[in-house]
C-alpha cells in the first residue's frame, strides 16, 4: 500500500481561499481535529494544517502538532480520499494538550471517515 503524496502544489495556501473554506464551507469535527472543507473550482485536492497560536505559544510545539495532523492525513487519505476530488480541505487542531501520532491519527481516520460518509450520502 502506498501512502497519499502531500506536495507544494496540493497545498492550500492563497488566503482568499482558505477564507472561502472557512466563511461558506462544511465544518466535521472529532476529539481534537476540525476538519473545513468546501468543493473547489480545480481538479486537485488541496490541504492546509493549522494549530492555534493562543493554545500553543511555543512554535516548535505547533509545527509538530502539524507534522503529526500531515502524517496521519498522508497515512490515511489514500483510502479514504480521492486526491482528484477538487476539494479544498482545512485541519484546525484545537486540543490544548499536546498528545502522540496514535491520537492524532484516530481523530484524523474518523474526520476522514465522517467525510467520506457525508460526500457518499
Amino acid at each position: 500500500m502506498s501512502a497519499f503524496i502531500l506536495s507544494q502544489n496540493s497545498s492550500l495556501k492563497n488566503t482568499s481561499d482558505i477564507d472561502a473554506v472557512f466563511k461558506s464551507g462544511q465544518k466535521i469535527s472529532s476529539e481534537l481535529i476540525s476538519l473545513y472543507f468546501i468543493k473547489s473550482s480545480g481538479k486537485k485536492l488541496k490541504t492546509a494544517f493549522s494549530v492555534g497560536k493562543k493554545s500553543h505559544k511555543l512554535a516548535s510545539t505547533r509545527n509538530r502538532l502539524k507534522r503529526l495532523m500531515k502524517e496521519s492525513f498522508r497515512l490515511n487519505a489514500k483510502d479514504l480520499v480521492d486526491s482528484d476530488a477538487g476539494y479544498n480541505f482545512v485541519f484546525v487542531y484545537f486540543g490544548s494538550e499536546k498528545v502522540h501520532f496514535a491520537k492524532v491519527e484516530g481523530c484524523m481516520k474518523s474526520l476522514l471517515l465522517s467525510f467520506r460518509k457525508k460526500m457518499l450520502s
